[in-house]
């Protein structure tokens, strides 16, 4: 028997032919990937046991297995989603369910899906799902109730009325990871304790000056769940959050918690900083070994922040170090990477991407990838929003914005580093000027044949921005510099799926040369679609495309960053 059956949306499961650039796949239309490319490229899809317990899990639903297995009185299993129908039975008292995009309307999805007027496979997958639970609850437990949770949970609060569409009971929103038992428990016994959790969520503002701003929203249905502000159990310490008991996908294992850098349109600023010691992320990876997994994958919102000690951000390189050295000790555990880091502390010392290149053997054939928030080329959107990104260099004091960019992004390659940035449309005070600071940054990195590429991004219902846009304002408003800077990054995507889907794929030779075969394909069908319709939506988008084809200028001031460094080693040294 099964009381509390936890499982996850089917995108989060696929691994996406082992290609790092798939793993974006689900965002796109379903009209415009058709079900056999889309199930192909998506494949393989995680294992289930003889009893449709999933083999690997994401990691979030992993944690939540952890915080609740041994600690409480109800039973509990991590259920793959194709084999829901041998746990959901009559004594199942909650369904969870975690996701990352349910509704199809985070920043990247809206800008594959035309603003949501096509529908994503992340949707189309989710839906599926909810119908497969629905159906089940209704023919054996009808009393059953269904928990949603994970970094998709804000797009119900944008659009509540499909908590009642998909016949979802709760959505619990941030960390439970101590709390859970309480949680489910009231929810099994109709008795949540609500000094400890509230109904509502907690929205996040920022005021002019890009101080953040925490409000507490109620939710007089009783629908939304939170973590009380004044509840007595205060966010997880980091001795108070439980190690994973069973392998998460990708041998994902947490380093840290946090961020730091105060980026005006991100609620990851919200968290305080937490580090996991590196014995403690061990554990994990020692869990993630026994399931067969070989590479461990950290999870972070900032490598470069972990056990931060320097107010001005300069990075703690040995703690990093020996992390790094921990981990690929340990017998099995053959290569390590992280899951977001920045740039500026690259720029400015670039031994921190070549020292862990040596530790993980990195080289031609095995490259490290990591996710960055690239977010704009325009010094003056760096400025206004996100100023700390730059540190522990000043833009406008150490360099430009792109000339600090430029520097992290061969530093980077050179240590068999390949980045994959995200940009930003649609910041406050962006003008076109900005658009096209950004696109000839991407541009002239791409006319010195650098490997990275840049996924564009709508600012919309995020932070500040939630409840405030409509999520037609994609693309309504777009100007034709816009445009043309999706273009550009898409373009940029081509380049790299013809230069490296054959070099990084790790399929069979066969597998290899049809996925290869069908990215450089249909990264072309993709480009010249997207042109075309950039041009029939504004016949003017066709000249601010054209002119973006050749543009590489980007603002510099003749930083010389060997200087720089001479002038940082003599500081530490004095």
């Amino acid at each position: 028997m099964t009381n509390i059956v936890l499982t996850f949306d089917p995108s989060l499961g696929h691994m996406f032919r082992n290609f790092p650039l798939l793993s974006f796949l689900p965002c796109a239309p379903v009209r415009f990937v058709p079900p056999p490319i889309y199930y192909y490229l998506a494949q393989p899809t995680v294992p289930a046991d003889e009893h449709g317990r999933a083999v690997l899990a994401p990691y979030g639903i992993r944690k939540l297995e952890a915080s609740l297995k041994g600690r409480t009185k109800y039973t509990v299993e991590v259920v793959h989603p194709d084999h829901l129908e041998k746990h959901i039975r009559e004594d199942t008292k909650v369904i969870g369910v975690n996701t990352m995009d349910p509704l199809g309307i985070g920043p990247l999805t809206l800008m594959f899906n035309n603003a949501g007027r096509e529908r994503s496979w992340v949707t189309e997958e989710f839906l599926g799902l909810m119908r497969r639970i629905n159906a089940l609850r209704k023919e054996r437990s009808p009393k059953a109730k269904v928990v949603i949770g994970g970094s998709g949970v804000w797009e119900f609060q944008m659009m509540p009325e499909a908590l009642d569409k998909l016949g979802i009971d709760y959505a619990v929103e941030g960390e439970i990871d101590d709390i859970a038992p309480l949680l489910f428990e009231g929810i099994i016994e109709d008795s949540i304790d609500t000094t400890v959790f509230m109904f509502g969520y907690k929205s996040t503002t920022f005021d002019i000056n890009g101080r953040p701003r925490i409000t507490y929203v109620k939710d007089p249905n009783g629908r939304f769940i939170t973590r009380h502000p004044f509840s007595r159990f205060k966010l997880p310490k980091v001795g108070e959050i439980p190690t994973i008991i069973n392998p998460a996908i990708s041998g994902q294992a947490e380093i840290m918690r946090g961020c730091g850098l105060d980026c005006d349109f991100c609620e990851v600023t919200t968290r305080p900083l937490r580090y996991y010691p590196p014995e403690k992320v061990l554990e994990e990876v020692k869990v993630n070994v026994r399931g067969g997994l070989r590479h461990a994958w950290f999870v972070t919102d900032n490598q470069w922040a972990y056990m931060l000690k320097d107010k001005d951000y300069w990075p703690n390189k040995e703690a990093i170090f020996e992390l790094y050295r921990t981990v690929m000790s340990y017998p099995g555990v053959t290569g390590a990477n992280p899951m977001h880091a920045t740039l500026a502390p690259v720029a400015a010392d670039p031994e921190l991407a070549f020292g862990v290149a040596r530790i993980v053997r990195a080289g031609p054939r095995k490259h490290i990838g990591v996710q960055i928030g690239l977010e704009t080329g325009s010094d003056k959107l760096i400025k206004m929003h996100a100023s700390r990104k730059a540190l522990p260099l000043r833009v406008g004091v150490d360099g430009t914005w792109a000339e600090i960019v430029v520097e992290a992004q061969k530093a980077y390659n050179a240590a068999y580093w390949i980045p994959a940035y995200t940009i930003i449309l649609g910041m406050a005070g962006e003008t076109d000027d900005d658009i096209w600071d950004t696109i000839g940054l991407i541009n002239y990195m791409a006319s010195l044949n650098l490997y990275f590429t840049v996924t564009p991004m709508a600012l919309v219902s995020l932070g500040s921005l939630r409840g405030t846009r409509t999520l037609t304002d994609v693309y309504a408003s777009m100007t034709p510099a816009q445009a043309a800077l999706i273009y550009v990054c898409w373009k940029n995507t081509k380049r790299m799926a013809e230069a490296l889907a054959w070099r990084i794929g790790k399929d069979n030779p066969f597998y290899k040369i049809l996925t290869t075969l069908i990215l450089n394909v249909g990264a072309k069908i993709w480009l010249d679609a997207l042109k075309r319709y950039f041009v029939r939506v504004n016949p003017e988008n066709e000249r601010a495309i054209e002119r973006a084809e050749r543009y590489t200028h980007i603002k510099t001031t003749g930083t010389d960053f060997r200087k720089f460094r001479e002038r940082y080693k003599a500081m530490l040294h004095a």
